[in-house]
Formats: C-alpha cells, sequence, structure tokens
C-alpha cells in the first residue's frame, strides 16, 4: 500500500517539479534501502520545502537599477515597438525586472541584459545608464541616433561582454574608451552604409584578447595603417567582418604575418581595394 502511494506521490510531483528529476532519482534509490515508510515521510518533506521555495517571492530590481532605466527612457523617443510603454513609475510597474526588453538576475535583482533593438528610437541616451554595473548584455541595433557620437561612458560598463549598436545611425570617431571593456566577446558597430563612424587606429582592441566577434562593416577605416597588426593582437576571434571599411592596403612586413587566431573561421574583407598580399595572411582562415 505504501509502495502504490509512493509512486503516485512521485509520479505527481515529477509533473509538477521536471527539473528536481536528479533529486528523485535519488529518493528512489534510498527507497531501496530504507522502510517505505520513512521514505514517504521524506518524499513529503521535500515537497513541502520546493512548494514553499516556489511561493516566496522572487527579487525586484535593484532600485539603482530602475532609477538608471528611467533616466534612459526619459532621454529617448520613438520607440515605434512600445517597448518602453511599461517602463513605468507607478507601483505596478515598479519591478524594472517586469519590463519588456530588460532581463534580471533572479538572485540579485541587478539588471544583466537590455534588448532596445530594432525600436526606431532617436534622442539622447543618459550617462546614467552606467549604473547598470552588471549589465553584460547591450542591444541597441536598427534605431536611429542621427548620427549622434557613440557615448563614451559606455567604456565605463566594465562588464559588457556583447555590446551591439549596428545600424543604430551613430557616427563620428569611435571612442577609445572602449578598450576598457576587457570583458568583451562580442562586438557589432557595423551599419548599412549611410553613418559616419570612423576611427583613426584600431588601439582600443588590443586589450580584448577575449573577443570573439567584431564586425566593423562600412565604418571608415583608411586611416588606419596599422589595421592587420591590431587584429592579430585578438587570439581568440572567430568573426571578422570588415567589409567596404576603406582598409588601406597592408604594407609587406604586415601581411607576411602569421595569423595569430587560431580559432578564426569567417573573415570578410569584401568591398575593399586591397591587393594579392592579404592571401598570405588568410591562408589559415577556414572561411573568407
Amino acid at each position: 500500500m505504501y509502495f502504490i502511494s509512493f509512486a503516485c506521490m512521485l509520479t505527481f510531483v515529477l509533473y509538477i517539479f521536471p527539473k528536481e528529476f536528479p533529486l528523485f532519482v535519488l529518493i528512489i534509490t534510498v527507497a531501496n534501502m530504507v522502510e517505505a515508510r520513512c521514505c514517504f515521510k521524506l518524499l513529503y518533506a521535500i515537497i513541502v520545502v520546493l512548494l514553499l521555495h516556489m511561493s516566496s517571492p522572487c527579487v525586484g530590481c535593484s532600485e539603482r537599477d530602475r532609477q538608471a532605466l528611467l533616466a534612459l527612457k526619459q532621454g529617448l523617443v520613438g520607440d515605434d515597438g512600445d517597448r518602453l510603454l511599461s517602463w513605468g513609475r507607478d507601483a505596478q510597474n515598479k519591478d524594472c525586472c517586469q519590463w519588456d526588453g530588460v532581463y534580471c538576475n533572479n538572485q540579485t535583482g541587478h539588471v544583466v541584459k537590455l534588448d532596445l533593438g530594432d525600436q526606431s528610437l532617436q534622442g539622447k541616451i543618459s550617462p546614467k545608464l552606467v549604473h547598470l554595473q552588471h549589465l553584460e548584455y547591450f542591444y541597441l541595433s536598427f534605431n536611429n541616433f542621427n548620427w549622434s557620437k557613440i557615448p563614451d561612458f559606455i567604456g565605463s560598463m566594465s562588464n559588457l561582454r556583447h555590446l551591439d549598436l549596428s545600424s543604430a545611425n551613430f557616427g563620428g570617431e569611435i571612442p577609445y574608451q572602449l578598450e576598457n571593456l576587457t570583458h568583451l566577446q562580442y562586438l557589432d558597430l557595423s551599419s548599412n552604409g549611410y553613418s559616419i563612424i570612423h576611427a583613426k587606429n584600431l588601439n582600443w582592441l588590443p586589450n580584448r584578447s577575449g573577443l570573439k566577434h567584431l564586425d566593423l562593416t562600412y565604418t571608415n577605416l583608411s586611416d588606419v595603417v596599422g589595421w592587420l597588426e591590431a587584429v592579430n593582437t585578438l587570439p581568440k576571434l572567430r568573426n571578422l567582418i570588415l567589409m567596404g571599411c576603406k582598409l588601406p592596403r597592408p604594407i609587406i612586413s604586415s601581411a607576411s604575418l602569421m595569423n595569430s587566431s587560431n580559432s578564426l573561421v569567417h573573415v570578410d574583407l569584401s568591398q575593399n581595394n586591397l591587393n594579392s598580399s592579404i592571401f598570405q595572411w588568410l591562408s589559415g582562415t577556414r572561411t573568407m
């Protein structure tokens, strides 16, 4: 009788708590070694604990993060996708972890991901954004910032791992402060050909030894003579996209450098007036 009750309860619990399957496998193992009555009581106790855990309130968003997001919203206009509508000050919308495009760490309540891509946003990005000190993923692609400069304070968001500002109509020179993003693995500053982003050098790249994806499509790099040497300082780079960047032809000594990135699998240097000397460097790349 106890065995039948135990089996029924175990089936029911696994239906409610599928992620706890390994725990219940352990219980079944214990059941073979102890008296069924004791195991039944053990399972009952575990169910109570799990239900209490489910009913416990989740950690709300950090007040500091919430104020930073509200300041960001205040400086933006547009929002064709209505993503910012849920960003409110009233009690009903107080938890910023429930706002559209905002993702938080469940344990700490800190914002770790912000997705404002493809919203036709315009305006000014508030410098209070730097208060999102735990932000790791920031998507701002396909918006319209009317050729304003990429905010240099983004370089202070040191925990960023993924930064996508592609086709957001930024302009001006890429800020050197990006060199401080030492945890960055993905960087996309590409444009659709209408923006006027440029760089005089790539000195903001060498410190990013963990960078795996770099897309600077249509960024004007015509003054960056040592672009090949800079790329060679990125040993973990997998994807390199420099399409239409007006790259200067590398000098022979640069082109003869061995590609130091053993992980490079995709390179796009199309729409650049390069000569055949680049092929020696590309010889070890899997996809061109």
